[in-house]
């Protein structure tokens, strides 16, 4: 079961966000309740992107805080402007101990 609040909005806010209603179709309260969502999806995400770029927590680490799957997260990512200092050559290592066996 969840809470009511009141929050004051500036007008112009308002506006767009009557007009977001008007083209979903939804009522006022749904309408607030996507956007915090969406909202709250997105802060976390780039919390969780943030602490994986400066070697605080794992890109496991960073999917679960954000609910999403590795290859979503890596996605977000690559979107966000990330750029790994994972090399063709660490692959390449990697691929070579894998094979040793």
């Amino acid at each position: 079961m969840g809470g009511a609040i009141g929050v004051r909005l500036p007008d112009d806010l308002l506006e767009k966000i009557e007009d977001l209603r008007h083209e979903e179709g939804d009522d006022r309260s749904t309408t607030m309740r996507k956007l915090i969502q969406r909202g709250l999806e997105e802060i976390t995400r780039e919390k969780a992107a943030q602490a994986y770029r400066e070697g605080r927590i794992t890109l496991s680490e960073a999917a679960e805080r954000s609910d999403l799957t590795l290859w979503e997260m890596q996605q977000y990512l690559v979107h966000q402007g990330y750029q790994s200092d994972y090399s063709i050559r660490d692959l390449d290592r990697e691929l070579d101990i894998l094979d040793m066996d």
